[in-house]
């Protein structure tokens, strides 16, 4: 016969149950890592001299669709880098799209030759630089979020990673002055440079006080027009509202 459980049985069971439920996993991050790599094994797409490490974060949300599109942002140790990538987020991306962020330091003349102390210093700054970006992305968008890492001269790595992603945009910050056009930029500045030679079109953003406030009153307003709602009604006139960076190569200067 069976026999039936007696109640410190169902104690125990009841114990166990709630214990398994207590033991229950967390919900999924909202960014989840993708295979990172380096380019110390794809130098056949970058220049010889240039080392660079890769790290990849998709937002769980993200899909790809015909309507992405991939944005190409520098990064430094200034500010003003930091402020184009917020005003890239907030501003122009939308859900589906990819930031592909570019940071490129000198190389460290007490570690070089030193290949593991390198890659295990690189890999570290890359890891901590991929959380700041994470969280420029208050809204939440699903977008999906690539770091290069290099070690390099400036100008080549950023040619190589144009060939290699194909963006639709550059963006770079400039602390430049509050001149108009190419008169506020500084010379010899990457930014500059860029303008002068990017064959993709570039902004440049260069930081503004009045930003923080506008940005907020933006964000408590119900009725705020999106990029995909202005895709949407630029798609109904015939064209896509960034069409143009595939038929005019022109520079955008955007000083904000």
């Amino acid at each position: 016969s069976v026999g039936l459980p007696s109640g410190d049985g169902k104690k125990k069971a009841g114990s166990l149950m709630r214990a398994r439920k207590m033991s229950s996993p967390p919900p999924p991050p909202l960014f989840q890592p993708r295979v990172s790599f380096d380019t110390f094994e794809r130098q056949a797409e970058v220049k010889s001299d240039t080392t660079s490490f890769s790290l990849v974060k998709k937002h769980k949300d993200y899909e790809y669709s015909k309507r992405s599109r991939t944005f190409l942002c520098g990064l430094d140790a200034n500010d003003y880098s930091e402020f184009a990538l917020e005003w890239l987020i907030d501003e122009l991306v939308d859900d589906g799209d990819e930031i592909v962020c570019l940071r490129v330091v000198e190389a460290d003349s007490n570690i070089a030759g030193h290949k593991s102390v390198e890659q295990q210093r690189y890999r570290a700054e890359a890891e901590n630089l991929m959380k700041q970006i994470q969280e420029k992305n208050v809204e939440n968008k699903a977008i999906n979020l690539i770091l290069e890492f290099a070690v390099g001269k400036v100008q080549d790595v950023i040619d190589d990673m144009i060939k290699i992603y194909e963006p639709a945009i550059l963006i770079v910050g400039t602390r430049g002055r509050s001149l108009g056009g190419f008169q506020g930029l500084l010379p010899g500045s990457v930014s500059k440079w860029v303008l002068q030679h990017s064959p993709v079109p570039v902004i440049v953003v260069r930081p503004n006080s009045k930003r923080a406030k506008g940005k907020r009153k933006r964000l408590q307003d119900p009725t705020r027009t999106g990029y995909r709602d202005l895709l949407d009604k630029s798609s109904q006139g015939g064209g896509h509202l960034l069409d143009f960076a595939h038929r005019n190569s022109s520079d955008v200067v955007t000083t904000l």
